[in-house]
């Protein structure tokens, strides 16, 4: 298998990803296309909803560094059993805007769409090092906000990442806000639902052709050759992403 050079965007399909563990109809949909799960386990510190989001719990720098929570081992254990060098993070995870988003980042290509203050320094600083230019948003849960469609493209709700992504270069569109199914509150975010599952293959966990704005978010697609897949046919739920780390050779 072989580490995904740039977060979020496989260049070959996925062997192994990293979501939540408490939805088995979307790890079942992903195993039988052959996927490893590492199943990110509940975070005591984050409310029910969202403690086993991989969004919030750990990034993706690139190739084998992960920067994982402080204090979540498990998760770390995990991926090291798959190779990864993993990182805690500089501040501590807590149930409370914004120290429940320091990891909840989106690499887009060389760019990283990032709230700066609440941003951790382990990500800041890397980037800083590897020319990843941050794009500052003032939307805290800057990935569960972004669908990452290719290394220059996004689709979002949020008007902040709208303008700034827009700003920076990025192709962006803008769809409706809500639709998307998450427990405790009243709508969660597409990117949340989603997940690149090989080059060029964008999987929903539920069924995207219910989304209101399903022909826009098609075409858009279709243009950077991106694939639609829904893993089963139930409601688009936020599950904290699928997130794609390694692939098969």
């Amino acid at each position: 298998m072989c580490f995904i050079r740039t977060p979020n965007l496989p260049e070959s399909d996925v062997a192994v990803a990293a979501m939540s563990g408490t939805y088995p109809e979307i790890t079942d949909a992903l195993t039988g296309l052959e996927i490893n799960i590492i199943s990110v386990q509940p975070c005591n510190d984050l409310d029910k909803s969202v403690c086993c989001h991989a969004d919030i719990l750990c990034h993706h720098l690139g190739e084998n560094r992960m920067v994982v929570a402080n204090g979540e081992e498990y998760l770390k254990n995990e991926l090291e059993k798959f190779g990864f060098e993993a990182f805690y993070s500089n501040k501590c995870i807590l149930n409370f805007y914004p120290n429940d988003v320091i990891l909840n980042c989106a690499r887009v290509g060389n760019k990283l769409i990032a709230n700066r203050s609440a941003l951790d320094n382990t990500v800041a600083d890397y980037c800083e090092v590897n020319s990843i230019e941050i794009v500052p948003v003032k939307q805290g849960y800057a990935k569960c906000s972004t669908v990452v469609v290719d290394n220059g493209s996004i689709i979002t709700a949020d008007p902040s990442i709208t303008a700034a992504a827009a700003a920076a270069g990025i192709d962006v569109l803008k769809i409706t806000p809500g639709n998307v199914y998450l427990k405790g509150y009243e709508y969660g975010f597409l990117g949340g639902a989603c997940g690149m599952i090989g080059k060029g293959k964008l999987a929903f966990t539920g069924n995207i052709k219910e989304h209101p704005d399903y022909c826009k978010i098609k075409s858009f697609c279709d243009l950077k050759k991106v694939k639609l897949i829904s893993l089963h046919n139930g409601p688009l739920t936020d599950v904290g992403g699928i997130l794609p780390l390694k692939t098969v050779p």
